[in-house]
């Protein structure tokens, strides 16, 4: 298959940290053809060192031809609006998550996607091997029937970005950082948010960011939340930029529990551990996990959490199907659904359903 032609809009952190490194490294599947940012002195740094066109007006990057994908990593709540523009331009897309920050506008880029014909790549990314192995176990009865899960991610905010503790920029606080992770994760592995409660706060609203410069936090910090399904099954979820642990060594893990068995995963070891007292785990090491001696370490195939999303969106725009598995619209926007009916329920007290 051809190089894809592709640009980026939003030239921040995420855009550099993986789509521009990861771009990099892919040079036989992707061709970077522009970059389009908000802030004109951010368009002249980036186009130069990318030696690539740079716009400050989108409307003049999705008006060149020859470009087939557009990735979104602008500011949270401009990623369904420019989205949209894309597709009805005739454009691909890859979307950094959150792909929507309401429940209206994740419809209408999910109903944008079907009327235009074009790929639209929603994140969160789940297809790592942990969560596919994990789903793998779940559908095969390795753990019986789920119960309960329970996920986690934590640490002490993005203090080296400001702008996603300002209510304007960002929309969603800590939910759209960190939070949608776990929710997305269990909505992969246990299937559509049937309902949700909990309750979201600012804990902590005077910031002191990496730089050293005072702020004031206007969006949610700290979220417990209870997740239902109709099968019965439910998990908390509990996410916060207020847990002492750096971005880069946080607090990560989800578990489901079942009466055959225990999955435990965690993302900053990057382990899938099984717990399975009835019979053996295939392709594992045994080893004795938390007081459990009948446990199995389950062995993954190596991956990396940026190269594989273009990998994967390769593949996709080689077919013409987004995979079902990861990234499937419908389930997409059942996190943001849920997510959003979550700030609902915090503010009434109420479960409320999804859908």
């Amino acid at each position: 298959m051809k190089k894809i032609k592709i640009a980026v809009a939003g030239c921040g952190d995420i855009a550099h940290i993986r789509y521009f490194n990861a771009l990099g490294q892919l040079p036989e599947m992707f061709e970077l053809i522009g970059v389009h940012d908000r802030q004109p002195e951010v368009v002249k740094t980036v186009s130069e060192e990318f030696h690539v066109p740079g716009y400050e007006r989108l409307e003049e990057l999705l008006a060149v031809p020859e470009l087939d994908t557009l990735i979104v990593t602008t500011y949270h709540p401009s990623h369904a609006s420019i989205a949209v523009a894309a597709m009805n331009a005739g454009k691909n897309v890859i979307i950094e998550k959150p792909f929507a920050t309401s429940a209206a506008d994740a419809r209408l880029v999910r109903e944008t996607a079907s009327q235009t014909g074009r790929l639209c790549m929603a994140l969160p990314f789940e297809i790592y091997p942990a969560f596919s192995q994990a789903r793998k176990m779940i559908e095969q009865g390795v753990i019986g029937k789920p119960a309960s899960a329970d996920g986690i991610f934590a640490h002490q905010g993005p203090l080296h970005a400001p702008w996603f503790f300002n209510k304007e920029l960002a929309e969603w606080g800590v939910l759209a950082d960190l939070g949608i992770y776990p929710i997305a994760i269990l909505s992969y592995l246990l299937g559509p948010i049937k309902s949700v409660s909990g309750k979201v706060e600012c804990l902590t609203k005077a910031r002191v960011s990496l730089k050293g410069e005072a702020f004031e936090s206007g969006v949610e910090d700290n979220v417990a939340a209870v997740l239902e399904w109709e099968s019965g099954a439910v998990a908390t979820v509990r996410s916060n930029w207020c847990t002492a642990a750096d971005k880069n060594g946080c607090i990560y893990s989800i578990n489901v529990y079942g009466d055959r068995g225990i999955i435990y995963i965690n993302m900053l070891t990057h382990e899938l551990i099984v717990y399975s007292p009835y019979k053996p785990v295939e392709n594992a090491q045994k080893l004795s996990y938390l007081g459990f001696d009948e446990s199995y370490r389950v062995f993954l195939p190596e991956y990396d959490d940026h190269l594989d999303i273009l990998k994967a969106y390769y593949e996709a725009h080689g077919t013409g199907i987004i995979p079902e598995d990861g990234c499937n619209m419908d389930r997409q926007v059942n996190i943001i659904e849920a997510i959003e009916k979550l700030y609902e329920a915090s503010a009434t007290g109420y479960k409320m359903d999804v859908f």
